[in-house]
């Protein structure tokens, strides 16, 4: 364990000096380690969500059960880090955080978010995939992958479909320091789930990333929340 923590973060340090010479504007260091915090724990809560939460309120069912919880869970996790290193890249592109050459940029995220699973051409097949499709086609397959890999996600609430790009586009927003493009992306969030802003401890607001509410779960709401009319 200490060995990968290791790993992780001379990735993220030699990321953050390779953004900072495409991006000499930025603050690199701080935008690369606000990126990781944030989509680190986006891709363990949404395993959280299709897995411990779906076997606390449904129970356990060898049906769905994979083969090898392990490597089940370390590909899921590698499907999540797909679609996120997608919707980032594309979220970051499209609102000109950067000015850098977009497959350099997609590039870079690959290998910071993947790391050696990278070498695995199947990773980078997914991502090109993703980016080639609309918003509604990348959800739609994600979900579909995922599922795949973990069957116990056909039985998370599907809101959490709706709302987990949009969680990752937040983050990409907070990284950079875009306060008021975050909280346009909650409000579209609580369009589809108005119980967002009933928290009594967060309100549902944007939280920095790396953070959550210990209430709802905020940045990705609980089994309880997701439910909520």
């Amino acid at each position: 364990m200490e060995k990968h923590l290791k790993e992780c973060l001379a990735r993220r340090e030699a990321a953050a000096v390779e953004l900072q010479e495409q991006e000499p504007e930025i603050s690199a260091e701080q935008i690369t380690r606000s990126l990781v915090y944030g989509l680190n724990m986006l891709r363990n809560l949404l395993f959280q969500r299709i897995h411990e939460d779906v076997e606390v309120n449904f129970g356990h069912d060898s049906m769905l059960l994979p083969i090898s919880v392990e490597e089940s869970e370390r590909v899921a996790k590698c499907e999540i880090e797909t679609y996120q290193i997608a919707v980032t890249a594309q979220s970051i592109q499209d609102r000109g955080y950067v000015r850098c050459d977009a497959k350099w940029f997609v590039k870079w995220l690959a290998e910071l978010r993947l790391g050696e699973d990278l070498q695995d051409s199947k990773w980078r097949r997914r991502i090109r995939h993703y980016l080639a499709m609309s918003e509604d086609e990348q959800r739609l397959d994600f979900s579909r992958h995922l599922e795949t890999v973990f069957p116990e996600a056909s039985r998370a609430p599907l809101i959490l479909y709706r709302l987990f790009p949009l969680s990752v586009r937040i983050v990409s927003a907070v990284a950079f320091g875009h306060h008021l493009e975050a909280a346009e992306l909650r409000n579209r969030q609580t369009f589809w789930l108005p119980a967002i802003g009933d928290c009594h401890d967060c309100h549902g607001r944007p939280l920095d990333n790396g953070e959550q509410c210990p209430v709802c779960g905020n940045p990705i709401w609980t089994y309880h929340w997701l439910c909520a009319d």
